[in-house]
């Protein structure tokens, strides 16, 4: 079993501008299992896939730092690669609440982590940029300390649907690079134009979010293009979620069965999930 330190080592090499690494999000010890057995090169936790397990909805406060935390050394004790936590907004507005998140992450053995600029208050959702800096800042300062190989990816989560929305997303990134976070993120980020302007502008190691409904652009053509790391935040979770409902809808309206012959007809060559689940010796 890889140490800790040998996971975050790991981890803080994949992050090379073009390499566009893929890193799948698990949602519980299951599928945490699957994707290592999968081989990728890195997973990381969804803070929407864990919510959604629990009964509850993202980003609304209602999983707690401790939860989140213990949910990710969950995913940890599954696997041999390292795992990347999504940890919102570092579960508090103030740069002590985010320097808490940090150092908690570290000590359950997360190789890194996110911070976002979300601060989950409906009247002003995006921290003000100093904030949303200070807040960086203090995370860098407290990782550096602890385990300065650890990576620290912040996040711009404002629209972009405008010029200047993606103009100040660019703002955002960059400032936060200059802050010291080892990787930059903008989850609203979509199209190839978008993101090329954005690798333009910005020097940090860059995530993409592909999980998602209409975003075409295949691994190979994000890492022509300077991205180092791709992620897929609820996109799966939010695949199996939908056919658990799919099935029970059936069943509910139609009163036949039949949906349960789409278990028995995977595309040829799909792997049987448990083959990677924990048997008896």
């Amino acid at each position: 079993m890889s140490t800790a330190a040998d996971r975050r080592a790991a981890f803080k090499a994949l992050h090379q501008k073009g390499r566009a690494f893929l890193m799948p999000n698990p949602f519980d010890i299951g599928t945490a299992r699957i994707l290592d057995g999968l081989r990728f090169d890195a997973l990381a936790t969804s803070s929407a896939g864990y919510a959604w397990t629990r009964g509850v909805r993202d980003a609304e406060g209602l999983i707690g730092r401790d939860d989140a935390l213990a949910h990710a050394a969950e995913i940890i004790s599954a696997t041999s690669l390292p795992v990347n936590g999504d940890l919102e907004n570092g579960f508090g507005d103030s740069p002590d609440d985010v320097v808490a998140t940090v150092k908690g992450a570290i000590e359950v053995g997360l190789a890194g982590c996110s911070i976002e600029d979300y601060s989950q208050d409906p009247k002003h959702p995006y921290y003000d940029l100093d904030l949303a800096v200070e807040r960086i800042k203090a995370a860098v300062d407290a990782k550096n300390a602890l385990a300065a190989d650890f990576v620290l990816t912040a996040r711009s989560e404002g629209p972009v649907h405008s010029e200047y929305e993606l103009d100040e997303t660019i703002k955002r990134l960059n400032a936060f690079a200059a802050a010291g976070a080892d990787c930059v993120y903008a989850p609203q980020l979509k199209n190839r134009e978008q993101i090329a302007k954005v690798l333009e502008a910005v020097e940090a190691p860059m995530n993409i979010l592909a999980g998602r409904k209409n975003f075409h652009l295949t691994r190979k053509e994000l890492g022509d293009m300077g991205v180092a790391r791709v992620s897929i935040g609820a996109g799966l979770a939010k695949i199996a979620f939908d056919a658990f409902i799919a099935a029970a809808e059936d069943m509910r309206l139609g009163g036949a069965f039949g949906c349960f012959d789409r278990a028995e007809t995977m595309p040829e060559g799909t792997t049987d999930f448990q083959s990677f689940l924990k048997a008896r010796l």
